[in-house]
């Protein structure tokens, strides 16, 4: 009996270590290491919370360091809605969308009719695109501002920004040696001007060829993960150093392919709201890895801006999903 005590006791022991060193993956840039973590820590954290109920029931409180070291760092895996119900002419609607490039065949079906249908609905103020798509976004109604990344011979990745308000400035802010990139406006809202990025981080492109089980394909996985969180981080903390340049309050829309537990995200993030941590509901799922919920894209405010709903959809048009924030200057 002591002998299967003590090989419990070495396991959860072992399960907190995990955790613990999964924690600390977000703040370093371990390569793939960091990644796998920021995929699995909510899965090690309800690994923790069952063995701190052993733990309680055991009287070893020791087994409650993992779970609660987790949730002095980061919010719970699910949050429920505290989301405003009271409206006023000065909200703002903020739609962010990875459209794909509207692609007609996706899950083999024809989705571009309710993709530009679904985005005409919400009649969002400002529609933030990544992947998007100018033949079919410049026929958008309503908006009579607007600012697209245009350079097809630099290879870049269409980003599109549509306004109600007025846009008085806009620029890039360029990624070396990739089709990724983010881009910025200056815009007229109720006689304030915020800057709104919309930011398309590196991809780690994991397709059927490059999940190949041998030994030699493994290997350049790990080099290939390793490199894109690389990227991701160079390009996080360049668009951070380019938001420390401006006085106006800002905001960071995006498709950031990395998860919330991830270094990129804590970059981008740092003195910002999270739309989702404040107001949203459930999981905050935007992206499907083979059955695994993930959350990639995200709006994030300045502390000064208030938010008021965050929404989440799940309509299936394209790879990953919606989000739609409504905020208050």
């Amino acid at each position: 009996m002591k002998t299967t005590l003590n090989r419990i006791d070495a396991f959860v022991i072992l399960v907190i270590l995990i955790l613990l060193i999964g924690i600390l993956s977000t703040y370093f840039n371990w390569g793939w290491v960091s990644v796998v973590f920021s995929i699995t820590l909510p899965l090690l954290f309800i690994v923790n919370v069952l063995v701190g109920i052993y733990g309680a029931f055991k009287r070893k409180y020791f087994c409650l360091i993992g779970a609660v070291c987790y949730l002095l760092i980061f919010h719970v895996i699910y949050t429920f809605s505290n989301a405003s119900t009271y409206k006023s002419i000065d909200d703002i609607r903020i739609l962010s969308f990875n459209t794909r490039g509207f692609s007609y065949n996706y899950n083999g079906e024809n989705t571009r009719p309710n993709l530009i249908r679904f985005i005409d609905t919400l009649q969002a103020d400002i529609v933030v695109l990544q992947e998007s798509n100018f033949p079919i976004t410049r026929k958008f109604q309503d908006y009579p501002y607007n600012f697209n990344d245009l350079r097809l011979k630099k290879g870049k990745s269409l980003l599109s920004i549509y306004s109600k308000y007025p846009i008085v400035h806009s620029g890039y802010i360029d990624f070396p040696n990739t089709r990724n990139n983010a881009i910025y406006t200056d815009i007229v809202v109720h006689n304030d001007t915020i800057r709104l990025y919309n930011v398309h981080l590196q991809s780690h492109q994991l397709n059927k060829s490059a999940l190949q089980i041998d030994n030699d394909t493994y290997k350049n996985l790990f080099q290939k993960v390793s490199h894109t969180f690389q990227i991701q981080v160079e390009q996080s903390e360049m668009i951070r150093n380019h938001r420390d340049s401006t006085s106006y309050k800002t905001i960071l829309c995006g498709d950031f392919n990395t998860p919330q537990y991830a270094l990129p995200y804590r970059i981008l993030k740092q003195d910002l709201s999270d739309s989702f941590l404040e107001k949203g509901h459930g999981l905050g799922t935007t992206y499907n890895l083979k059955g695994f919920p993930l959350r990639l894209d995200y709006i994030l405010t300045d502390q000064s801006i208030e938010i008021l709903n965050h929404e989440n959809f799940n309509v299936n048009l394209s790879d990953h999903e919606p989000v739609l924030v409504t905020i208050k200057l």
